[in-house]
């Protein structure tokens, strides 16, 4: 009901269709599993989401960043054949590992998906057993993460859903 309303109500003029170059998101709570600030700060930097802030759980809007590592076909046959020589050498040879890192930007209202959107990206590392035992995400890969904000942003400004949602916040309460 509330879209057939909100059809009509764009239909009829009264609300004014937002441009993605013009998008701006209301208020946002900015959800992450990565550690450091740089990911929230380039986001928070943009137009789009000035509105962006990490301690604002009374809005219903919520953005939430995740990755995850997901092994590929030849990286896991890879990485059992190095840890088999890692171990049998004491630690003297690294293990190599060649994962995909998917990164995923979840935009949600009232705790339900509107859109995700995700990323992905090759890695391979070469690290020593003892050098790294709490396992983690490298610089080349924060390195990515950052990266892919731009992308995310003209992504998020093309989405249907996101801009009615935009429309509709802007109808409610103004802009």
């Amino acid at each position: 009901m509330k879209g057939f309303l909100l059809t009509l109500v764009v239909l009829t003029g009264l609300i004014q269709p937002v441009k993605a170059d013009e998008l701006a998101l209301p208020p946002v709570l900015f959800i992450s599993t990565f550690d450091g600030d740089a990911l929230f700060d380039k986001l928070k930097a943009t137009k789009s989401l000035a509105g962006i802030d990490k301690e604002n759980i009374g809005t219903p809007l919520r953005l939430v960043v995740s990755y995850k590592l997901q092994p590929t076909a030849g990286g896991t046959a890879a990485g059992l054949t190095s840890a088999l020589l890692a171990g049998s050498s004491l630690g003297i040879l690294p293990v190599v590992t060649n994962n995909d890192l998917v990164l995923s930007y979840d935009f949600r209202v009232h705790g339900k998906t509107i859109t995700r959107m995700e990323y992905r990206e090759n890695f391979t590392q070469a690290q020593n057993m003892y050098s790294n035992p709490q396992g983690g995400l490298d610089k080349d890969a924060h390195a990515w993460i950052l990266s892919t904000t731009e992308q995310f942003l003209k992504d998020l400004s093309a989405n249907q859903e996101v801009a009615t949602l935009v429309e509709e916040y802007n109808f409610y309460f103004g802009s």
